[in-house]
């Protein structure tokens, strides 16, 4: 059985206004813990596998931002990776970095030791966008990223930016992507704000502080930078994805299609032979279980019905959307049994489905509204808040 990893690393200097991913301020001290703990972590998971099932596809450090890592002990972390688990020579091996964290000695040691998809989260090329957002990165930071990438050799590098920002224009985002483009990244993440919950950001939109682009213009945005990106050469296949041919992230892709991935350090998620669990979103916690030998999981007691639901919505958020033959191989049903017959009708009527014997997928119109589609499709849709993300009782039994 092979899988991807994914380490989290759980530091920023400072807490961008968006964003609501779990992180602790950068201290020296606590990186050390944290590689302490790590180790731990990282031999009781293979010890819970058979040896014949620690083959790893692909390699994802995300964050936090692990741009900021002391790369001598993150070096002694993937040394003891390589003893415990298999790793292939040539694995796609992805590392983000914030823009403003990127010199040419850190890229030069991410390179020895391995990383060959370095990820720089651009966001916007406006400075003024960019201070909205809380990020601390100037517009040169990411010309001289993109610059050593290049002069280093690596074939292979991501971006991302974002749309629907605070006071964003259509013309902004128009001059952000003939900037982005005129970089010639490989692959590109073009993905729309989100207002969460109890982050800087929610507060000063729900004071008046800030208004985010309404709908009709956040569509606009959307359709009209698929449509630049495919001009481009870029090709979507998933809602917020967008590569080059040969490009595509392979780990992101795993998650889409269901495969087995294993999360390492606080906060980070696993499914491994259909059992789904999560590390303790807590650094103390983490830390603390781990002094004892234990590892700071929780286990999802959900079912197959929830990986049904979870594999619906993850399948229509991909260009390939979901191939039909081989939802009833893995779960003995067609897909037909899990949908609302009547909003299907509708959705193809309207054009944003497309439906045939081979599969069902998002058309251009549907994937700028796939979140709400998938609610209104899927029987047992997700719960939002802090509830479950799944609903035990979806269907009557049978």
């Amino acid at each position: 059985m092979s899988f991807g990893l994914y380490l989290h690393f759980p530091f920023c200097r400072n807490k961008c206004a968006y964003c609501d991913f779990y992180k602790e301020v950068y201290d020296v001290d606590l990186e050390v813990r944290f590689y302490e703990a790590l180790e731990v972590e990282t031999r009781l998971a293979a010890e819970a596998l058979e040896t014949d099932d620690r083959d790893i596809s692909t390699l994802y450090v995300g964050g936090g931002t692990p741009s900021l890592a002391n790369l001598r002990l993150f070096g002694d972390w993937l040394e003891q990776l390589q003893w415990v688990f298999s790793i292939p020579s040539r694995i796609e091996f992805s590392f983000e970095c914030n823009p403003e964290s990127v010199d040419r000695e850190m890229l030069e040691e991410l390179r020895r030791l391995g990383v060959n998809r370095p990820i720089f989260g651009m966001q916007s090329f406006n400075q003024k966008l960019l201070k909205t957002l809380g990020r601390k990165h100037r517009v040169r930071d990411s010309h001289r990223a993109v610059y050593l990438a290049n002069a280093l050799g690596f074939d292979n590098f991501g971006t991302d930016l974002i749309f629907g920002l605070p006071r964003q224009t259509g013309k902004l985002l128009s001059a952000d992507l003939d900037h982005l483009i005129a970089l010639d990244p490989p692959h590109i993440s073009f993905y729309q704000l989100t207002v969460e919950p109890g982050t800087v950001l929610a507060e000063k939109v729900e004071s008046g502080k800030l208004k985010i682009p309404d709908d009709e213009l956040s569509y606009a945005m959307y359709r009209g930078g698929v449509e630049y990106l495919a001009e481009c050469g870029y090709e979507r296949y998933e809602v917020s994805s967008f590569a080059k041919p040969g490009f595509e992230c392979r780990h992101n892709q795993g998650y889409w299609e269901g495969k087995d991935y294993l999360g390492l350090g606080p906060s980070a998620h696993s499914f491994m032979g259909g059992r789904r669990f999560a590390n303790s979103p807590d650094f103390r916690e983490y830390v603390t279980s781990l002094d004892k030998g234990e590892r700071p999981v929780v286990v999802d007691e959900s079912g197959v019905k929830e990986r049904i639901v979870e594999t619906i919505m993850l399948g229509l958020r991909t260009s390939r959307g979901i191939d039909r033959r081989a939802f009833k191989r893995k779960f003995g049903h067609r897909i037909d049994k899990y949908i609302k017959r009547d909003n299907l009708d509708i959705l193809l009527t309207s054009g944003h489905l497309m439906s045939d014997d081979n599969g069902l997928r998002l058309t251009d119109e549907g994937f700028f509204l796939a979140d709400e589609i998938i609610q209104r499709l899927v029987k047992c849709p997700v719960k939002s808040g802090n509830d479950p993300p799944f609903v035990a009782d979806c269907w009557p039994d049978g």
